[in-house]
Formats: structure tokens, C-alpha cells, sequence
């Protein structure tokens, strides 16, 4: 029988989190460490980045960082040789990295369409692809993907190409879930509904105009975003011996957003 406290610790484990310098990913980058995992954080935001790292340590694991770009095949070779050397393999990867600018569609450019798809889609190919190959190594792993409702339900105005690009995530998800579910590598991802981080406060902002994404009955739970925490417990989950049995899915954090 395993022991309860053991089931949701990642205390032997090495976890990547991409996007780790804010927001989300900061909080699952936070939340592993104090779950014992050695954390490599990822990102382009150098400052904050390292704001972060000399916050995380002390907690039950160690953590380094190291500048990223998601969407430079280069870049992320050198951040996962990085981690390896540092932690001797990977055995978690999250994909937090993401950006949604926004732009009404008769109006978006091949090149704002191809800077959002490059960081959003591209890069969680790049990773996962890296990813899969350092798994085989260590016997199996643990990916999950930040996705989003917004890639199975229009929800927000000028965010099409958004939403296109994580249901490209999810089809990866699934599809890398499915080819090496016999390496013993695991691949899910969380789709957040509305969450009040700094980035999503200015978007709110910027679509108030074409109407607010939270209306009255919109979310069913609590009536009001969720906290950067919800997420990130749930990708601890999904990252977790928990979740041991769970691969392929797509897991709604979002407070019946998508239900309602």
C-alpha cells in the first residue's frame, strides 16, 4: 500500500517548468520545489527569473534557472542538457510558457500569427519532443501541457489565433500520450478557465470593450477567476505517482466554465 504522504510528493524527482519566471508557472516552479522536486525553471524574463530562483530555494528541493526561448530548437537542447548534467536526468516537464496578445482576426498578419503559434505550439513540440527522448532514459516521466477552455470553446473576442494554437496543444497531448504510453511516459494538460494573474488583469482590460469574459453564470464556482494556485495543485496531480494511472487528458480547471 503506498503511503498517503508519499503519494503527491516529487522528492527524487527533476522537473523542467517552461514560462517559470511569472504567473502560473511560477507557482507550479514554487509549488514543486516544496514538493521536493529539483526544479529547472525556463524563461526568457531574466530578471524575474532570478527573483525566483533565490526565492524557491530553501523549500525540499533544489532549484536552478536558466534562460529559455520555448521556441529555439537551440535553446531548448541546451536547457535540457543543462538540467541533465545538473540533476542527472528529467523525469517532469511542464509546458507553462505562452503569450496571447490580442488582435481581431481580419486584421492579424502572417507574422503575428506565426510569433504566437512559434511560442505557443512549436515550443511544446520542441519541449516534449526533448522531453520524450531524456524519459526513455530514466525508465518514464510526466509531462503536462498548460493549455486552455479557450481551445475548445470560443469564449474571448481578437483571440483566435490563441485558441488555435492550444488545440494544437491538445492534440499533442493526446497523441504523445497515446505513441509512448509504452516507454511508461505520461502525457495530460490542464486547460485553465479565467486566472487573475498580472498578464491576464491587462488582458481583461484590453477586451472589455467587446464584453467581459467573466458574465453573471459564467463561472459556476465561486463566481470569480481562480487563483494561480488552483492550477498549479492540479498540475502537481497530474505530475505526481497520484496520477500514476492517468494519461491522455484534459483536465478543465476552470470552475464548470465549460460546463455552464
Amino acid at each position: 500500500m503506498t503511503e498517503f504522504s508519499s503519494l503527491m510528493s516529487l522528492s527524487g524527482k527533476s522537473a523542467i517548468v517552461t514560462g517559470a519566471a511569472t504567473g502560473i508557472g511560477r507557482e507550479i516552479a514554487n509549488l514543486f520545489v516544496q514538493a521536493g522536486a529539483n526544479v529547472a525553471a525556463g524563461d526568457l524574463n531574466e530578471k524575474e527569473l532570478g527573483i525566483f530562483a533565490a526565492e524557491a530555494q530553501g523549500g525540499g528541493g533544489e532549484c536552478f534557472a536558466q534562460i529559455m526561448d520555448v521556441a529555439d530548437a537551440a535553446s531548448v537542447k541546451h536547457f535540457f542538457a543543462a538540467t541533465e548534467e545538473r540533476f542527472g536526468g528529467v523525469d517532469i516537464l511542464v509546458n507553462s510558457a505562452g503569450i496571447y496578445p490580442k488582435q481581431p482576426f481580419v486584421t492579424t498578419d502572417v507574422a503575428f500569427w506565426d510569433r504566437v503559434i512559434n511560442v505557443n505550439l512549436r515550443g511544446v513540440f520542441l519541449t516534449m519532443q526533448a522531453a520524450v527522448i531524456a524519459m526513455k532514459k530514466r525508465g518514464g516521466g510526466s509531462i503536462v501541457n498548460i493549455s486552455s477552455v479557450n481551445s475548445m470553446k470560443a469564449c474571448i473576442f481578437d483571440n483566435i489565433h490563441y485558441g488555435a494554437s492550444k488545440a494544437g496543444v491538445n492534440s499533442l497531448t493526446v497523441s504523445v500520450a497515446l505513441e509512448f504510453a509504452g516507454d511508461n511516459i505520461r502525457s495530460n494538460a490542464v486547460l485553465p478557465g479565467g486566472v487573475m494573474t498580472a498578464q491576464a488583469a491587462l488582458s481583461v482590460q484590453e477586451m472589455m470593450p467587446r464584453g467581459p469574459f467573466t458574465q453573471p453564470g459564467r463561472i459556476p464556482l465561486g463566481g470569480v477567476p481562480a487563483g494561480p494556485a488552483e492550477i498549479a495543485n492540479a498540475v502537481l496531480y497530474l505530475a505526481s505517482d497520484a496520477s500514476r494511472y492517468v494519461t491522455g487528458q484534459l483536465l478543465a480547471v476552470d470552475g464548470g466554465f465549460l460546463v455552464s
